[in-house]
Order: C-alpha cells, then structure tokens, then sequence
C-alpha cells in the first residue's frame, strides 16, 4: 500500500484497534446496521442477483467503503462473493451467480469487513434465494408441497384484476400506505417457505473471531503466512491486474498476517503475490474477507423439491434468465485515479523507436538514463541518480505491467515486442519502508505483460476486484424497446431502480408473456415507526 495511506491506516487503527481484535461486546469501533433488498428470490445459474445495500452507523454514515455479498451453500461453504463498492454508505450492484451451482436454495448474505464482528445481528443480514440449474436438477417429486405468499393485504393494495393477460397493463393503487419505502412486482417462488430476512440470532451458533481492519480506502486484500514464527522484516509483493495495474506491498506481523489496501482500484481480475528475491511461496494463502460462521444444530436448509407441473413456469424463468443480458446495464468505465507509488521522471513510448529484439538492445540504444552491465556473469540494470549526478550501484525496482522482476538476465534477454512504453525514474524510490535505487517500469499493450512470464515462486491468484459503479439502473427492468424481443422480464418494477419520476402511490405496468404468479410486496413504516409488509398476488395467463 502506498506510504501515506499506510501510515494513515497505521494511525487509525492504532486509534481503533488492539493488538488481537476478535469478536467483542467492547470494540471501540462503532456498531454497523446492514440492510439490503432483491428484487426477487428465484434464479437460474449465470444470472446477476441485483442488490440495493446500505451501511450506517447509530450517528450516521458508516466509514467502510465496500460492502459484500456472499451465496453459502448448505454445507456452509463460500461459493460466490462479490465485492461492492459504497458511496456514502449505499451500493447498488450485482452478484454473479455461478453457472455451475446446483439446483438448491442457497443464503444470501451481506456485510462489511467489520460489521459482523462488531454486532452479529445488525452487521450480517441475509435471506435464501433457490436457485436452479438444468444440468443438476433437484429432486423431482409426483406431488411437492407449495409455499404460497405471506398473509395478503387486500385492504391496502388495490389491482385492477388479479387474472391479467401478458401484454396488458397492471393499473396499482396505493393510496391507503403511509411512508412508503419500496415496492417489488416480480415472479414469485413457490418453492421456498422462508422468503423473507432471516435473523442471526438464530442461524449462527458463533463466529470465528479475526483481527478487525476497517477498509477506510477500498478494499483490502488480507494474506496469511503459515510459519510458526514469520520473518517479520520479509518484504511481500502484491500486483493487482485489469484495465490498471498497481503494485502493493507489506510485512507480515507476528501472527504472519499482512494488510494489503489496494485503495482506489476496481474491476482488476487477477492479482500476483511475490517475495522479495523470488523467495517460495508454498506456504501464504489469501484470506477471504467473508466472515467463518457455524450454523445452530436446529437450523437446517429447506429442501428443492419440483414437480412435472413445474416444467412450464422453470422454462419461462429460464428464458428469463438468458434474455436478461440484453437489457440496459450500463457500468461506469471513466478512468480512476491510481496511485502506483512513483512519478516517472521520463517515458519512452517504444513504436516512436527502431524495434529491437530484447530488452538489453532497446536500453543500449536509446535509454541513456539507463543501463546494462554484466556482474558476475550476469546481466543488471543500472539507473542514473541524476540528484547526485551519479550512477546507482545496484539493480533498480524492476517491473512489468505493476509486476515486479527480480531475474534482471530474464528481463534483459526478453524481446520487447509485447511491451508498450518504458517510464524510468532517475532518484530513489521510496516505496513503505523500502528504499530502490530507481525504477524501469514497463507497461504492456493489454496489460497482460506482454508475454513475459510470471516469476517461478510467484503466484498468480484468480481474485476479482472492486465491481464498477452501475449507473442508468432505471433501465434495467423496463419493457424491452426491442418489438422483436419477447417480453420474458420476471421483475416487473422495483423502486430501488427508479429515479423518481414515476408516482409510486399509482402505477401502471406492462406485464410480460411469463404466465404464472406474481407478487406484489410494498415495505412501508407505519404511524408508529415499524416497518410494515404488506403483499398481494395475481396472475399472468
């Protein structure tokens, strides 16, 4: 992490944190209330599970920048997380579904890095969501038992028919609800009885305790040594990777821990862990950021049963599904500000160059800030210190799209023909605690080194980044502009996506050619401050 964030973060915790944090009724962190919302809870494998999540505080906004959403299977196992980024304590965005999950119903839960530690009950929410999948299906029975809806209000919401047609309008009215919060109109899920958020309280017997490390910046990637006694001065490289690269590094404390804050990164797809002189890395793994919680004996996962019945309304949600992707999903790409750690003090873009057949060639011929001597038999890289009008008397920091390299003889042997531009920097470079006697930094044309290998003891970790801010999210669940393109949406209108201009107390909604049923659920608080559920249904033919 780069050095005035680090000692920033440094100051911080040593404000907020003790040596070894766990879970504890007394942090003197401040207790984080999750809260989120889907706009429905029946899947297909490859879908996006749309989230509108918020953190706070009891006085106000919460300081944690990235909020997560993880699917636990039955077996309390990890099988997808994603890692949103907040902005004054609301996201809205996605998380992947997995197109290899079994069909089954599976928990959904969000939170932050610190909220389920702090509060349990408050800093970890979730609900179930049943997902399918056509290549493992559930149990198929002659005759399942149906879950209809909660208890209907038909007193406080009013339809124009509960039998509609797909095509037709559904004309709602909800003039008799106070205070509305949100509204969701989507296909139900007859399959799962428990449909709404499901308290802590009563699905976790305990949570395994971890030191708390607030992401005040972005996120933080948290690695783990499994040494008896790490090497506490042992210098740790890590290179995140996507449309940017940056370099990060740390030293592990006593317990072999290290913090890595990659701060403004986002959407990187791949990172790659190195120690200093290419040491091995067999033994540091990546810690996920999900919290390790074990059920109460009394909580079981309900099971997906389905029926002949079901073929018609499983093959429409399936088409759903697919059609999904061609709706409007629009994703911030403007750039980020990256902070890679230096300044170059000067770049050479090398198609403005004869092209040469290695690296050494190109630094002979037309670098004259830099150069290459053999030692030892060995090819190295010297820079000029142009501060003391001198030569620096060992090898600069090394790079290659963020990716450090220590075989200066690879570096020098490599052809270059991948590669894009060179940025040299002609001082010492100061990088946490390390001091560099310069830096030769190139930069592929993709970002995918240009063909140049990862180091032998490095490791290369499939890790996704931060997602991009989702922007136009009112075009997501509209009827399709498209007049070739069947209306299959099984979301017909959710609030979270609107942006106000519709009146929510009376709409009127164009219904899709999915035949089956549909509920209506508005959450609302009511005179005495509670909030409220009310629901209805009707169907689609």
């Amino acid at each position: 992490m780069n050095q005035v964030k680090k000692n920033l973060l440094f100051l911080v915790l040593i404000a907020f944190l003790t040596s070894s944090v766990g879970f504890s009724q007394n942090s003197p962190l401040k207790k984080e209330i999750i809260d989120f919302s889907i706009p429905k809870n029946i899947y297909f494998g490859g879908e996006r599970i749309w989230i509108q999540a918020g953190v706070s505080t009891e006085s106000g906004s919460s300081p944690s920048q990235i909020i997560y959403a993880e699917l636990l299977n039955r077996y309390n196992e990890s099988v997808a997380l994603t890692k949103m980024p907040s902005a004054d304590g609301e996201s809205f965005n996605y998380l992947r579904i997995p197109a290899n999950l079994p069909s089954d119903h599976y928990l959904l839960r969000v939170f932050t890095r610190v909220s389920p530690y702090l509060d349990l009950e408050l800093g970890l929410t979730q609900r179930l969501v049943t997902i399918f999948n056509p290549s493992i299906p559930p149990a198929v029975v002659a005759n399942r038992k149906e879950y209809l809806i909660q208890e209907e209000n038909t007193d406080k919401i009013s339809l124009n028919s509960n039998n509609l047609k797909g095509g037709e309008f559904l004309e709602l009215n909800l003039n008799t609800i106070a205070g509305i919060k949100e509204i969701q109109i989507s296909a139900m899920n007859p399959f799962l009885e428990k449909q709404g958020q499901l308290s802590s309280k009563e699905l976790y017997q305990s949570i395994e305790s971890r030191t708390l490390v607030p992401e005040l910046f972005g996120h933080i990637v948290e690695a783990k040594l499994d040494q008896e006694t790490p090497d506490t001065t042992q210098l740790y490289y890590l290179s995140v990777h996507g449309a940017k690269s940056a370099l990060f590094t740390d030293r592990p404390d006593t317990f072999g821990s290290m913090y890595f804050d990659t701060g403004g990164m986002k959407n990187w797809r791949f990172m790659v862990a190195q120690a200093n002189n290419n040491l091995s890395l067999v033994d540091l793994s990546i810690v996920s950021p999900a919290p390790k919680t074990k059920f109460k004996s009394e909580f079981n996962f309900p099971v997906l049963e389905i029926s002949p019945a079901d073929e018609p309304y499983l093959t429409a949600l399936l088409k759903a599904g697919q059609v999904e992707g061609y709706f409007v999903q629009e994703f911030d790409s403007s750039p980020f500000p990256v902070v890679t750690g230096f300044v170059e003090d000067v770049t050479y873009r090398l198609d403005d160059y004869t092209r040469f057949e290695s690296v050494e060639i190109v630094i002979k011929e037309y670098v004259p800030e830099t150069s290459v001597r053999t030692v030892q038999k060995r090819k190295e890289f010297r820079v000029l210190d142009k501060v003391r009008g001198s030569i620096f008397d060992s090898n600069p920091l090394m790079l290659v799209d963020a990716m450090p390299v220590f075989d200066s003889d690879l570096l020098a042997a490599f052809d270059p023909k991948g590669l894009e531009k060179l940025e040299v920097l002609t001082r010492n470079f100061y990088l946490n605690e390390e001091v560099f006697p310069g830096v030769i930094s190139f930069s592929s044309y993709k970002n995918d080194f240009g063909g140049f290998p990862i180091p032998t003891n490095g490791i290369y970790l499939d890790y996704q980044g931060i997602l991009p801010k989702v922007l136009e999210k009112n075009e997501l669940f509209v009827t399709p502009k498209d007049l070739k393109m069947k209306d299959w949406r099984t979301v017909i209108y959710w609030s979270a996506t609107e942006n106000g201009e519709n009146s929510i107390e009376n709409l009127r909604l164009k219904l899709p050619v999915n035949s089956g049923l549909y509920q209506v659920k508005v959450t609302f608080v009511d005179q005495s401050g509670t909030v409220q559920q009310a629901f209805q249904t009707f169907r689609v033919d």
